[in-house]
């Protein structure tokens, strides 16, 4: 459904807050150069990568409060209404979601590198993040390196060192009003990150002895069992991605940031 400001107001009113909030904008297309996008870059610019880099790097700053005329959600926190995991083969077997979720530090991500190609239409890009803490609600059942987990409560996270390539396929339609815009037909979301520290409250009906064995496993293991379910979560994260750049870039002409 998007990450609509009614989600954070839901949060802020579960903690006795309630107040109204500004009207937002309706997103539409633009039809003048924005603040968010100093320079357009050329297509025929030999340092055409390095200029996507800072063109990209340039706009997080605005994503962090998110950018409402084009549709871009607010990247702090980020809200993600659901990571579906279901695996049910090798060391982890494992159904379930992650729900609701809130992510902080997005909005300190660094864009490693650009790298795009019209011809192929290929683009990537490679993130780095230094610290992501999430909290959100889980639902899991199943066996992690043979131990069996099963709960559903709170979960807490906090990823260390987060590196993440995104692999998009795009190509370049026209408006009805003939102007060019980029779409994405097909993205992959790879990531690796050097520690992993989780917390699952409730697990098996809230039994205290069996929830801190199994945390104190997940945390010994926590890499191991993350990249086991590399791929599952990369999925979910990948049509999260995917959304929030053909509604927003869907709504930025080409003219305003690559000629």
């Amino acid at each position: 459904r998007g990450y609509t400001p009614s989600l954070l107001l839901l949060l802020l009113s579960s903690l006795g807050l309630t107040f109204t909030l500004a009207a937002q904008p309706t997103p539409r297309v633009i039809t003048s150069q924005p603040e968010w996008i100093k320079k357009p870059c050329r297509r025929k610019d030999p340092n055409l990568n390095q200029c996507l880099k800072d063109l990209f790097q340039g706009m997080f700053p605005y994503m962090a409060k998110g950018i409402p005329e084009v549709g871009i959600p607010k990247f702090e926190p980020l809200y993600i209404e659901r990571i579906g995991i279901s695996k049910g083969h090798g060391a982890v077997t494992l159904s379930g979601n992650f729900n609701k979720l809130y992510a902080h530090g997005p909005s300190n991500t660094t864009t490693l590198s650009v790298r795009f190609d019209q011809a192929r239409g290929r683009m990537d890009i490679s993130l780095h993040i230094p610290v992501i803490r999430t909290e959100s609600m889980y639902d899991l059942k199943g066996n992690i390196l043979l131990l069996p987990i099963v709960g559903v409560g709170d979960a807490r996270l906090l990823l260390r060192n987060v590196t993440t390539d995104v692999f998009m396929k795009v190509t370049f339609p026209r408006l009805p009003t003939g102007q060019e815009v980029i779409a994405v037909t097909d993205m992959k979301v790879d990531f690796r990150m050097s520690n992993v520290r989780v917390h699952l409250d409730n697990l098996f009906n809230g039994n205290k002895v069996l929830g801190h064995t199994v945390n104190t496993f997940l945390n010994k293991n926590a890499l191991e069992v993350v990249d086991e379910l590399k791929e599952n979560i990369g999925e979910s994260l990948s049509v999260v991605f995917k959304k929030i750049m053909n509604e927003g870039f869907g709504r930025i002409p080409t003219q305003f940031w690559l000629q």
